[in-house]
């Protein structure tokens, strides 16, 4: 709170008479009179340089006392009678004994005032008067003694009593600690005392509070955003900016075959109930191969291999993934055979097409710092898309190009169907399926 250049032009008692000086008398006082508590109470802030004549001893500067005999001016040596204690002005201190100085017996600890050049011009002090405290104590021993009738008993049965005390509402908040651990944000912790156990428990529901808005944010943003992109941003620290890298990727585009005249004999409610039930499984394909699913196009889908994170295995998992998919698709029209949907003849004899190629592309967050999207863009995605529109002609529904066929033709049997022309390109690629 206190400007170290304004800090420096107060060099003599005159000055206090100044604007700069009322105005970082009054950044202390209002600190000062934020931290006079009733668990901690703050007698004196202040501020001091070292002594001119004199390193080792120190100045006063600024002083939060109103005018009176405490306040200290501008040049004022600051005394004290423990000839260990020295203001290190370099370094944060706080007394772990002690100081007796003009005032009386303090609890003292400062902090260094630096400029922008990170160079110290003086410290705030901070004086819990001691005196104080130990009235409290004794206060709080007369009492202990009052109430177990000897001194013997208030050896044995103060800290007894104590232990006791502290120990429930410690216990509660470890407990809760470790749920919060284990992710159960699902809850509240009532301690309803005005002490540091009630802070730390009023400070615990509000993590608990913010963790659970992140995680109930998260489940609603990963329904919009794949879930492997949202899991990078938030637990990679991936900052959002516009970046792209060339690396190999897997490719792997799927679509419905014939679904305009398909979606023709159902009632929008059942379209859309067909299309949840399918890309379920499809999806639950792709990341179970290592894939992330990258954009929905329609009743038509894309997802990647080997895009988010290195996969040396890129396309055997891709070639998996559209095999389960195959499967998958049988299953969901077994169920749909025993519908009762009017067009429950269509949806059994529902067909996709899947294209599967590998290869070099443009990857990362694509689009204007308002709007962007992970995606991959290149040739090597183009021809994964052609594949799967040419799957029709072909009489197959997975074609899979001669890139993808040579890193996995150990594991997969596969039939040569003949060469595709490629728009724009003066060689055709040989396509393959399995």
């Amino acid at each position: 709170m206190l400007d170290a250049e304004a800090h420096s032009k107060i060099q003599t008692r005159a000055d206090q008479d100044m604007p700069v000086y009322k105005q970082l008398e009054a950044s202390l006082r209002r600190a000062r009179d934020a931290n006079r508590r009733r668990d901690l109470y703050v007698k004196y802030i202040y501020s001091m340089r070292p002594y001119p004549g004199d390193p080792s001893t120190a100045e006063f500067v600024l002083d939060a006392e109103e005018d009176g005999v405490n306040k200290s001016n501008v040049g004022d040596v600051y005394k004290n009678s423990n000839p260990n204690y020295i203001v290190r002005f370099n370094d944060f201190q706080a007394d772990q004994d002690f100081v007796r100085d003009q005032w009386g017996l303090w609890l003292t600890a400062n902090a260094p005032i630096r400029d922008a050049r990170n160079e110290t011009v003086g410290a705030v002090g901070v004086d819990v008067s001691a005196t104080e405290v130990m009235q409290r104590l004794k206060g709080l021993f007369g009492t202990a003694r009052w109430r177990w009738g000897s001194p013997l008993s208030w050896r044995i049965c103060w800290p007894a009593w104590l232990r006791a005390r502290l120990r429930k509402p410690l216990v509660t908040i470890r407990n809760a600690v470790e749920r919060i651990a284990a992710g159960d944000y699902n809850q509240t912790l009532k301690i309803a005392s005005k002490d540091e156990f009630g802070e730390v428990a009023n400070a615990l529901n509000k993590m608990t509070l913010g963790l659970q808005q992140r995680e109930d944010l998260k489940s609603a943003l990963a329904r919009y955003v794949s879930e492997d992109i949202l899991n990078e941003i938030i637990y990679a620290g991936r900052r959002s900016e516009l970046y792209s890298q060339r690396k190999k990727v897997t490719a792997l585009f799927a679509d419905v075959r014939g679904f305009t005249n398909f979606s023709e004999q159902l009632s929008p409610e059942e379209t859309v109930g067909m299309l949840n039930d399918y890309f379920e499984k499809m999806i639950e394909a792709v990341f179970k191969n290592m894939g992330h699913l990258n954009k929905f196009m329609g009743d038509g889908l894309m997802a990647l291999f080997g895009a988010l994170r290195d996969d040396e295995f890129q396309e055997e998992h891709a070639v998996q993934a559209a095999l389960d998919m195959r499967t998958a698709l049988k299953e969901l029209q077994e169920k749909w055979a025993t519908s009762e949907s009017r067009a429950r003849d269509a949806l059994a004899s529902l067909r996709i097409g899947i294209g599967v190629n590998t290869g070099l592309a443009i990857v990362g967050n694509i689009g204007s710092k308002q709007r962007m999207e992970f995606t991959a863009i290149g040739d090597a995605i183009n021809l994964a898309a052609r594949l799967e529109q040419a799957t029709p002609d072909r009489g197959v529904d997975i074609l899979v190009s001669e890139y993808t066929y040579v890193a996995t033709r150990s594991r997969f049997p596969f039939e040569r169907v003949g060469e595709i022309s490629l728009k724009g390109k003066s060689e055709s690629t040989r396509i393959l399926y399995n």
